[in-house]
């Protein structure tokens, strides 16, 4: 089984991989770092899975350049050119975050939204806390729903 990571967070992706392999060991993961990375993998490959950050940056920062404008929702605008383009997999969003745009819209009002924008692929999120276990439940109830 293949699965992709879009996480611009190191430390995170190190825990979410390690839990993984650890776990999961026919499990083949692949990690991207931005929105536009994380795109070009999605339209290149087919994954049997994606966990998706919400807020990334636009492209990969390099010693050379930046990373681009931040991207608050580019984990819908993936979910958004996976639908136009009929790219299908099951994607979990995996964030820390409870709120986005400084508070303006709760992880819930942005799950309803996308529950209904993109129910073919989208299968719910799971709030990331590395001094906190659930994720790891979560995460480990997803990948056996998939196998």
């Amino acid at each position: 089984m293949k699965g992709l990571i879009i996480e611009d967070d190191p430390n995170k992706a190190k825990k979410v991989i390690g839990f993984i392999e650890g776990n999961f060991p026919n499990i083949n993961m692949k990690l991207k770092i931005s929105y536009q990375s994380g795109l070009k993998e999605i339209f290149q490959n087919q994954f049997d899975f994606i966990l998706l950050d919400m807020s990334l940056p636009t492209y990969d920062q390099n010693t050379s350049s930046s990373s681009g404008k931040p991207r608050n929702f580019g984990g819908r605008d993936i979910l958004k050119e996976m639908k136009r383009y009929k790219k299908v997999s099951e994607v979990k969003i995996l964030t820390q975050y409870n709120e986005f745009d400084g508070g303006s819209i709760s992880i819930n009002e942005l799950h309803t939204q996308l529950e209904s924008k993109y129910f073919e692929i989208y299968r719910g999120y799971i709030i990331y806390n590395s001094k906190r276990t659930e994720w790891q439940n979560e995460l480990n109830d997803f990948l056996k729903s998939l196998v």
